[in-house]
């Protein structure tokens, strides 16, 4: 459900900008990445109106018969306008009337919130509610470009169906690993056989290069 939800948000961006709504199309939909500089390195043709969706966390988590409550689920949004004229107008944006509609943060901030905020997405959650908006700060893998950023907060709830009879599976009590090991050096445990063979393993099927078969004391 949490990757779900988190596709859902940038799926709701795109249905808007493509029927035309917002008066511009959001041109890159993501979800936020962990490593930014690997980012950006790998995706060098990124463009703006850009956004990014991202599962934050949740406030309580608990137990409701055979269900699983996740509360106060925390879900961001971060949008990022881009613009050549100077750095007020990255988060102004441009003109008003111009040929090419140019946003800003600010525009694409609000535009999400309006998007988004009181949408269920269409997945039986708690529709989801705007907590907070700050500007994002650029960092050393973005300012090289003319960029402004803003991050979106939101916080729904949803449930997860417990998995039936967890509660009655054995404990762990035996490992057996079998390990299939290039060759190396003259050692041959078949000549018979193409290729180097090393000797079958006492325990577990007979067919590996090597094996560790574990019985794990039982309290």
């Amino acid at each position: 459900m949490i990757a779900q939800i988190e596709l859902a948000m940038i799926a709701a961006l795109k249905a808007a900008g493509d029927a035309g709504v917002l008066g511009y199309k959001w041109l890159t939909l993501d979800t936020y990445p962990d490593e930014w500089d690997a980012y950006l390195k790998e995706k060098t043709n990124w463009r703006a109106p850009a956004a990014w969706s991202i599962f934050a966390g949740a406030r309580d988590v608990q137990m409701t018969g055979s269900s699983i409550l996740i509360e106060g689920a925390q879900f961001g949004l971060v949008v990022a306008a881009e613009n050549l004229r100077n750095e007020t107008a990255t988060r102004h944006g441009g003109p008003a009337g111009g040929a090419i509609a140019e946003p800003g943060s600010y525009q694409l901030a609000l535009d999400a919130f309006g998007i988004l905020a009181g949408n269920s997405l269409g997945l039986g959650i708690r529709a989801l509610q705007p907590r907070s908006m700050h500007l994002v700060r650029p960092f050393d893998a973005l300012k090289e470009r003319p960029v402004s950023m803003m991050a979106l907060t939101f916080e729904t709830a949803f449930e997860v169906t417990a998995i039936p009879g967890a509660d009655e599976i054995g404990d762990f009590a035996t490992l057996h690993l079998d390990w299939d090991i290039p060759p190396f050096g003259r050692v041959d445990g078949d000549l018979g056989a193409p290729g180097v063979q090393l000797p079958a393993p006492a325990d577990g099927p007979g067919s590996a290069d090597a094996s560790d078969h574990l019985t794990l004391p039982q309290e």
